[in-house]
């Protein structure tokens, strides 16, 4: 086992989203993702974003309509845009749910749309969320056992790694950031940016 490094709880630790909105779980993972392959952000936990999320109690982000008729200029969150669209309420549910999926689905070729397997199961976004942890305390230099003793202020926490195989955990947050760093090209290419850090990251 190498040396130990000292690493700050918000690296790590993300007991703080336990209960907090998937939506605002999803967001953390996505920004801790594209932390690991070199946004140059701060951890997720310290934002102003995440920070208000929590006092208020709600997730950002939000999208509903059929006819797509721009995007507006509205200030937005990281991952975020804001769209106009054109709503015909005379239509049935499933119409209306049918036309939006097919403009998702425009979306998705522009890389702009994550698969749910990117962010692991679908009911288990926070379960990414640990196995990132893990993967950082053993970055730096912990193992299961000292990582129980070292922190025993955050021992609930810990507790909920043991559920988790840190043998794979490495190799599913390899898969995550791999799959990430596509999206991330086809958003580059989208943009038009010679840089995805500063597209996706332009309102923080």
């Amino acid at each position: 086992m190498s040396k130990k490094k000292n690493l700050a709880n918000e690296e790590w630790d993300f007991s703080v989203l336990e209960k907090a909105p998937r939506t605002l779980i999803h967001r953390a993972l996505q920004w801790e993702l594209d932390r690991e392959l070199g946004s140059g952000r701060e951890p997720f936990l310290k934002t102003a974003e995440c920070r208000r999320a929590l006092a208020s109690g709600k997730g950002q982000g939000s999208a509903s309509g059929v006819v797509e008729l721009g995007k507006a200029s509205d200030k937005t969150m990281p991952f975020e845009e804001t769209h106009n669209f054109r709503v015909d309420w005379s239509q049935p549910r499933e119409e209306l749910i049918d036309q939006f999926g097919q403009w998702l689905d425009t979306q998705e070729k522009s890389g702009r749309l994550i698969r749910k397997p990117t962010l692991g199961k679908p009911r288990q976004p926070l379960t990414m969320l640990r196995k990132m942890s893990i993967v950082r305390l053993k970055a730096n230099g912990y193992s299961l056992r000292s990582a129980t003793s070292n922190f025993s202020d955050k021992k609930r926490y810990v507790e909920s790694l043991h559920k988790i195989n840190w043998t794979t955990a490495s190799r599913e947050v390899s898969n995550a950031m791999t799959r990430r760093r596509g999206n991330l090209k086809s958003l580059e290419r989208t943009m038009g940016a010679k840089n995805w850090k500063t597209g996706v990251y332009r309102g923080a």
